[in-house]
């Protein structure tokens, strides 16, 4: 396993965290204005960002990285946003139930399409490439 690729991925990671949190400590409305700018146009933020965890996920997996690893990691992040994001499910479920959940679906086809390709992946990985 190449573990350069994955100390730069986590640094980069580390340094991101860190410039956030202490904005927000510092000058919690430059974070604000920071995220109006970077979501001022959504369609290139998504494709930058679906880009990006291209890239990422290239890394990974030249460092050595399975996916089925990657998916270990990613359970890990999932149960430590929802700690983050359980105080706001109820306003969340709220806006959700006002919304057509296949319009949402049509609009977010980018997204659950690049989700679905890599659960099948995984699924495959576990059922067919692991060793038993």
């Amino acid at each position: 396993m190449n573990s350069l690729i994955t100390e730069i991925l986590a640094a980069t990671l580390i340094l991101i965290s860190l410039v956030k949190i202490i904005t927000i400590l510092a000058n919690p409305s430059a974070w604000i204005g920071f995220l109006k700018r970077f979501y001022a146009d959504t369609l290139v933020t998504k494709f930058v960002s679906l880009a990006s965890a291209g890239i990422v996920l290239y890394l990974l997996i030249r460092s050595g990285l399975d996916i089925v690893q990657i998916f270990a990691v990613c359970l890990f992040l999932f149960l430590l946003i929802l700690v983050g994001l359980a105080p706001y499910v109820p306003r969340l479920y709220a806006w959700v139930e006002t919304q057509d959940i296949r319009q949402l679906l049509k609009e977010q086809w980018l997204y659950v399409s690049a989700w679905i390709a890599l659960l099948l992946w995984g699924i495959y990985t576990l059922l067919f490439s692991l060793p038993k």
